[in-house]
């Protein structure tokens, strides 16, 4: 296809935003959607290659294959060896075993696979997860591997348009897409990640190729439609935020912009700009850009901490295009030079050798881990603090949570458990009512009161308010558990506790539970916000551990999410103080001067951000009043 500047210049729009919004520029909320835009660009350009060389009868299924792998693996597989490399020398040995899956999930193009099921993009371990962003990678490529077969089929049957049938395939996605979002929970997660709901994105910019947008004579339309195209893209990257419905329906703002662009934007102002000298540049290394920028800035994470200062973002910018500079001059330009001019070596077997690279890549990423654990040496406290991160898999989160049994997931099937809610006849009864941040204290208070009955009623993310919004799951259990305490006759329930990860914006909603329960009679427990940090405690401990001391430790832990939640929990107590109910506040327990980084037996007193150890739950349980 011939070279478009402008479209050189519309993958910088693309880039910026990501590397910016990766760096910690907060003013740029939605510097994510450069990635909707790359896969809008990618359809259009993948397609009138397609379809030129179609027309011309020479496409070949391997020769389309033979220029992917000249264009994109050699540049990945040094980012992957290179990312391995300094995951070795840096990381503890647990992230170290996480990063050698990833990248070897990211090497057969399926990361976002992989993350789907381990990783939330926005959630505060995603700032220490080097190869998060090859996700974007894998839907690119799952897309090139049923798409050119989808095209030739439609070309030679002739009885479906290429057009009509890739518009279906776009509406099917979009609609897939808009159906998980509003499902939220881990569905939310599938429509971000998975190929059903991002086709849509590629498929647009395919329709851009196959003649979809009309052919406009009047070059003040064009125009005129070019900048409003420019105008969406800008006002996503600055208005579309991280909490928001994504892909869809918030994803058409970029995406539409980017194909307006592209199929109106060849001459005017918007192709003066694009095309300019410097955008131009940063189109050309935006690959190796996009590659190379979250490597760095997580690992500079890693060693230094999340948040960033100006001058951090501004270094961690210029290394980005450092590296990435490097990487297009030495790695991409000579496999892109090779590509133009043509190779002597077969299709089949420049494929089979990109192949065969990254399944090396693979095996290697799985030797890297177990090697890390064996020949590097570590204090043994740091390795006890650090074999936390795996809390989840151990006896003791099981009996402290009873996930899958009276805590309820996102993907289980229950909204909750009959069994888990069973009231006695002959013990007083209490109900433990929240989310996880109420299902950690479930076992430490039936330890620490046998004669109760001590009922669990917990879901992730739902909150124990009387008019709870959010999805159907977490509805249900609250209406369920209110219903059941409105019921004629009175249940025999003494006491109800209330805990939850708290928002400031449902404090109201949480007052006005609190005076129902006090209608009906029953003793109210509210259990105040957890302390939270920037990452996973355990891996924030073991880090700040070597060399320092407890002081500089401290230092090195503490976060503007634990201010944070100091600050809500300031603003709950004395709004609850006139409602009848007890309120604790964990904060100053755990924090009474500088917070408490160990339980009573030695523990780290959280496994991640702020769910509480069993020891440490216990611990606290062990100082609040009876509910």
């Amino acid at each position: 296809m011939k070279y478009r500047a402008d479209i050189a210049g519309l993958r910088a729009v693309a880039v910026l935003p990501i590397l910016l919004f990766h760096a910690g520029v907060n003013s740029l909320p939605g510097g994510f959607v450069g990635v909707d835009i790359f896969f809008v660009i990618s359809g259009f350009l993948i397609t009138g290659i397609i379809v030129r060389e179609l027309d011309q009868g020479r496409f070949t299924i391997t020769e389309f294959y033979r220029r992917r792998v000249a264009r994109i693996v050699p540049a990945l597989v040094a980012m992957l060896l290179v990312t391995l490399l300094a995951g070795y020398v840096v990381m503890l040995p647990s992230e170290l075993a996480a990063l050698g899956g990833s990248a070897a999930w990211a090497s057969l193009f399926l990361s976002n696979v992989h993350f789907y099921m381990t990783a939330d993009y926005f959630g505060a371990a995603a700032e220490t997860t080097p190869l998060l962003h090859t996700w974007s990678l894998a839907v690119e490529e799952q897309f090139y591997i049923f798409y050119p077969p989808l095209m030739m089929l439609l070309w030679r049957w002739r009885r479906v348009a290429p057009r009509t049938a890739v518009a279906v395939v776009c509406l099917l996605s979009f609609a897939v897409a808009l159906l998980l979002g509003q499902r939220g929970g881990s569905s939310l997660a599938a429509a971000f990640y998975l190929i059903p709901s991002r086709a849509w994105e590629l498929g647009l910019g395919a329709l851009v190729a196959l003649g979809a947008f009309p052919v406009i004579a009047s070059p003040r339309l064009r125009q005129g439609l070019a900048v409003l195209g420019l105008l969406a893209i800008l006002v996503a990257i600055r208005v579309i935020h991280p909490g928001a419905l994504f892909p869809a329906p918030l994803a058409l703002l970029p995406c539409l912009g980017a194909a307006l662009l592209i199929a109106y934007g060849q001459s005017g102002v918007t192709a003066g700009l694009l095309s300019s000298w410097p955008m131009r540049r940063i189109g050309d290394i935006s690959y190796s850009l996009y590659l190379w920028h979250w490597p760095v800035i997580t690992f500079y994470r890693i060693e230094t901490g999340i948040h960033l200062s100006r001058m951090e973002t501004v270094g961690l910018v210029l290394a980005s295009f450092a590296v990435a500079i490097a990487s297009y001059v030495l790695i991409e330009k000579p496999a892109l030079a090779r590509l133009r001019h043509g190779s002597r070596l077969p299709a089949l077997r420049i494929s089979g050798f990109g192949l065969a690279l990254l399944v090396g890549t693979a095996a290697l990423s799985l030797v890297v881990a177990p090697l890390g654990q064996r020949f590097r040496g570590y204090p043994p406290d740091t390795q006890y603090i650090a074999s936390f991160i795996d809390y989840r898999e151990t006896k003791d989160y099981a009996q402290q949570f009873r996930k899958g049994i009276c805590f309820m997931g996102e993907t289980d099937a229950q909204t909750f458990n009959a069994d888990c809610l069973r009231l006695s006849t002959d013990k007083p009864n209490v109900i433990v009512l929240g989310d996880s941040h109420a299902a950690q204290y479930w076992r430490a208070f039936a330890d620490r009161y046998p004669a109760w009955n001590v009922i669990q009623a917990t879901a992730s993310g739902c909150r124990p308010l009387l008019d709870a919004r959010g999805e159907k799951r977490c509805t249900d259990l609250m209406a369920h558990v209110f219903a059941m305490l409105e019921a004629e006759p009175r249940p025999p329930v003494e006491a109800v506790v209330l805990a939850g990860r708290w928002l400031d914006s449902e404090a109201p909603a949480l007052v006005r539970t609190v005076a129902w329960l006090k209608e009906r009679g029953l003793r109210v427990l509210v259990i105040g916000p957890t302390v939270e940090y920037d990452g996973d405690f355990p891996v924030l401990m073991a880090r700040a551990g070597l060399g320092a001391t407890p002081a500089e430790m401290l230092a090195d832990v503490e976060g503007k999410r634990l201010k944070a939640r100091e600050a809500l929990d300031a603003r709950l107590a004395p709004l609850l103080s006139g409602t009848g109910a007890t309120y604790v506040s964990v904060y100053r327990m755990e924090c009474p001067a500088e917070c408490l980084l160990r339980d009573q037996t030695g523990e780290p007193f959280h496994f991640d951000y702020g769910h509480l150890t069993l020891g440490a739950a216990r611990q606290l349980v062990g100082m609040m009043p009876a509910p």
